[in-house]
């Protein structure tokens, strides 16, 4: 049985759902847990239009919205499916097997609650479990292609999902001895690898730079570092940020970095954050973007040699 903490779970207002259809995601950001996903669409939902019902991981899973109502995870299936679970990506195999274990036991729970047939990506439109692969094919909205790349990563099939899924458990169980995988390319970015151009070392943060960034650190790729306050701290030529005086919902890409860095991964790039860049860097730490800044031209140099900055 699958522990399910609701201590961030948000409450859309969203109609019943009319099917009976449950679909499974992967997160395609690495490292993230069923909780640091589930604190940041409870954060970001209304801005990015996006959450799904539940969030899995090797410890246990995170409710992010209530169940029987629609979620915005799979485009136009949404309405036919009372439940959406995301499974938490992990490079350690002991961690990616756990985590497995859970989602198929989480999913299982959760289809005999709401008369889902074990079998996957069925025929059936209205009845099934469907990876979001299925959905995006099948019903549009939506181009994403999980979770299959990531499950092969960790040697799990297509053919031993549907079989464990139709069995009720899963089928391997996570081992004593640890074995880093080899990242996949994550399918749910808008840049399908990172290109093999040099990036200007200007120390001028723009969307090359940004959208580098979010290919290396596996986030969504579209040059936008989204949901920031417009921190008086950005006083050099930083362009493509999305800014709201009240609430931002903070960026992806961000608390990935601020994750990176040991830091709490509210996604909002403020002077703290920047100065715990700046001391990883070994740039001068005022806590301030400047103009040509010394801190983003290294960054600029980490990302045309092919390294994480942070």
């Amino acid at each position: 049985m699958v522990t399910i903490n609701k201590s961030y779970m948000i409450a859309p207002g969203t109609a019943k759902t009319i099917g009976h259809i449950l679909v499974v995601h992967a997160t395609a950001d690495y490292e993230a847990t069923a909780a640091n996903l589930a604190s940041y669409e409870h954060r970001t939902w209304r801005s990015a239009e996006t959450f799904v019902h539940l969030a899995v991981d090797d410890k246990g899973a995170f409710q992010v919205a209530p169940t029987g109502y629609v979620a915005w995870g799979a485009g136009n299936v949404n309405r036919l499916a009372p439940v959406q679970i995301e499974l938490c990506q992990f490079r350690d195999r002991v961690r990616a097997l756990k985590a497995y274990n859970n989602l198929i036991a989480l999913a299982v729970a959760q289809a005999k609650l709401y008369g889902v047939p074990l079998t996957l990506d069925s025929t059936d439109k209205t009845n099934g479990i469907k990876s979001h692969y299925w959905c995006s094919r099948t019903y549009g909205g939506s181009d994403h292609t999980d979770p299959y790349a990531y499950l092969q990563s960790i040697g799990i099939s297509k053919a031993q999902l549907a079989a464990d899924l139709k069995a009720g458990h899963a089928s391997v169980t996570a081992t004593a001895t640890a074995t880093v995988l080899k990242p996949t390319v994550p399918v749910k970015t808008t840049a399908a690898k990172a290109t093999t151009t040099k990036l200007a070392v200007d120390g001028d943060w723009g969307a090359s730079t940004t959208k580098r960034l979010q290919v290396i650190y596996k986030t969504t790729a579209d040059g936008i570092v989204s949901s920031q306050y417009p921190w008086a701290c950005f006083k050099g030529a930083v362009t493509g940020f999305k800014y709201e005086k009240v609430n931002p919902a903070g960026s992806l890409l961000i608390a990935a970095i601020q994750r990176s860095l040991g830091l709490k991964d509210d996604g909002l790039l403020g002077p703290a954050t920047i100065r715990a860049m700046q001391r990883k860097a070994g740039t001068p730490v005022d806590g301030v973007i400047s103009v040509h800044s010394q801190l983003v031209m290294y960054i600029q140099r980490e990302l045309n040699a092919g390294r994480k900055p942070f």
